[in-house]
Order: C-alpha cells, then structure tokens, then sequence
C-alpha cells in the first residue's frame, strides 16, 4: 500500500532531520494523526517510538510498516484522513494550539546569556555538550562523563483530572524524553536518547537524556529526564541542583533568576551573560511528582535561547511527565519554535 509507505518514510525523514518526501506542514499533519491514534495502542507506541530512536532500522520501518498497514485497513475513516492530510499542507498559522501540544511561530529574540552549573562549567560546543549532557545530572560536583493560566499552550490534559505521583521504570521515563517528532520538524537529534546514572543521588532510579540541535549547528539544546523513589526524593535533587548553581542563593539579586509561571511542582530557572569562553544560555530544572526534568539552550551570535521557549518547552516536557505518572503515553510536543 503506497500510503503506509509514505507514512514510514515520513517518520522515518521526520527522526532523522531530513524531511524531504513530503512538506514539513504535511508531515507533521500525518505524523501528529498517527500518534493520536496510537496513543492507547502499546503496539502502535513501541513502533513510533523504534522508528523515532532508529530511524534507519529496516527492523524498526517494518514493525511500523505492518501496524499502520492493519490500521487502515480496519478503519476507512483513519485512511482518509491520512489521505486527506497527505493532499493538501495545513494551513500556516501563529500561535495556535492543539491537543497535547505546544505551538510557537515567528520567535525572534536578541541577546547573551550564559549558565554555570555550580562547580561544574559547561563549554557550550557541541562535542562537548554532546558528551556532557550527563553533567545536568550532578550531584554537587560529580560529572558523569560519556553520555551524552491565560490560554493553556498545554491542552494534553484535563485540567481536572487527577494527578497521579508514581515512580516510573526505565521503559516508562524514555517514554517522557521526546522524540524528533515531537519537537519542531527543523530541530535535529545527532543522537538517540542515551542511559545516564548518578548513583550518588539519593532515590535515583533512572535517567535518559537527549540532545537537539535547533536549525543551527551550534545551537543546542538538552533535555535529562530523572525518575526518583518517591517525589521528596526528587524534590531534594532539585534543591541540591538550586543550590550548586547558586550556592549564596543570589540568582535573583544578580539578575539572572528567570521569573517563569507555575509549572509542575517545583521550577527553577537561570539565565547568565556570556562570558569571554562561553557562549550564553538558559537552564531549567522542574519537578513533575516523582520525575526531575532539566532543559539547557545555548544562545548563537544570532539568536538567544529565549525565556519564552523555555517556558514552552517546560510545559511540554512538565505534560509528558505527567502523563507518564497517570499510565498515559506522553503525547504533548512543541511546534514550531
């Protein structure tokens, strides 16, 4: 069926950064109706998820191959609206949302920031963010090495429903890391998610983290995804993370303290002017129940890493986390940014 086809190569151009079968507007349109009616599908997950994490597996385009197949196959009406979101590219809109997304177009912004990690210092090329991205995960001063209101923006959730506070297992928090697909369709992974452990920290269970170029080869962005014991566990990671970053609790005073929203549980967020060595950036840690997310950007000559798409991004990554602790598949994603 030429259909499943196009389907797979989408994902599979969409994972790897190379869209190119199809308008990135199109692909996104089918990737996002793809993922809606999977979402309650594990057999579905898993073969998004292998193909998000292997985009070149023969193995991984088969398995997704074979689900979307019987798919349309079982519902004509599924068919068609693939059909119909392969014919014709949505329309281009600003600032608009959906169900579990979050949606930012046209962000411009000026400026320099840079992030010290406490004791630990990051140099903000990519191979050494490539291979430091573990740093995030520092308790105190160890470094692991070689690893790499308003309008709600975030509709994933009723905002009723109840949240459940649970400790996840390893395959449950890879889930909470985003895949190409649910990032902007120009944002590239060098890298699939990687396996990160501190065993230093107090009820750490589990941690993935993942890198992003974003449209530019030395802006970067990286995600860590920690799941704890029990949320206090993860709430004194947090404030041992607050508190190696700023030892004198002056963050506010010296003006580098991001003002940000309620978003989770706990939220911390830190801005500093570039220096002569490094480039600037932006840094956030959350905690959503049992699970500590940090999101670090680095600024360009061109382009900050602008506080409004931290914002976006902590409410993605604060939904997925949250989905996860409810038994869900994290469905929420960025547009866009």
């Amino acid at each position: 069926m030429l259909m499943v086809e196009t389907v797979v190569q989408i994902f599979a151009q969409m994972a790897g950064g190379a869209l190119t079968s199809v308008g990135t507007g199109v692909g996104q349109a089918v990737s996002d109706l793809v993922r809606e009616r999977f979402a309650t599908d594990e057999r579905g997950r898993s073969a998004v998820q292998a193909v998000d994490d292997q985009p070149g597996s023969p193995e991984a385009a088969a398995s997704l191959r074979s689900v979307l197949r019987a798919e349309l196959e079982a519902d004509p009406e599924f068919a068609r609206k693939i059909s119909a979101a392969l014919e014709e590219p949505p329309p281009a809109a600003s600032w608009r949302s959906a169900s579990g997304s979050i949606t930012i177009d046209g962000t411009t912004m000026r400026g320099k920031q840079t992030i010290a990690l406490g004791p630990v210092t990051f140099h903000n090329t990519r191979n050494v963010r490539l291979s430091l991205v573990g740093a995030a995960l520092v308790f105190l001063a160890l470094v692991i090495w070689g690893i790499y209101g308003g309008a709600r923006l975030v509709t994933g959730g009723d905002p009723g429903e109840e949240r459940a506070v649970t400790a996840l297992s390893a395959a449950d928090l890879r889930q909470v890391i985003p895949g190409p697909g649910s990032l902007p369709a120009k944002w590239t992974r060098p890298k699939p998610p990687e396996h990160v452990m501190n065993r230093k920290a107090p009820g750490l269970v589990t941690a993935e983290s993942v890198g992003y170029l974003m449209g530019d080869p030395d802006a970067e962005m990286s995600i860590i995804a920690a799941g704890f014991t029990d949320a206090g566990k993860a709430s004194d990671f947090l404030r041992a993370v607050k508190k190696s970053n700023d030892p004198d609790g002056q963050a506010e005073k010296k003006g580098i303290s991001v003002p940000m929203p309620k978003i989770g549980d706990e939220l911390w967020a830190v801005t500093e002017p570039a220096s002569s060595m490094y480039s600037g950036g932006a840094y956030l840690a959350l905690r959503v129940g049992t699970v500590l997310v940090t999101i670090h950007g680095d600024d360009t000559d061109d382009q900050a890493f602008s506080t409004s798409r931290l914002e976006v991004l902590a409410r993605m990554m604060a939904e997925r986390a949250q989905q996860a602790q409810n038994g869900q598949a994290p469905t929420a994603y960025v547009r866009d940014a």
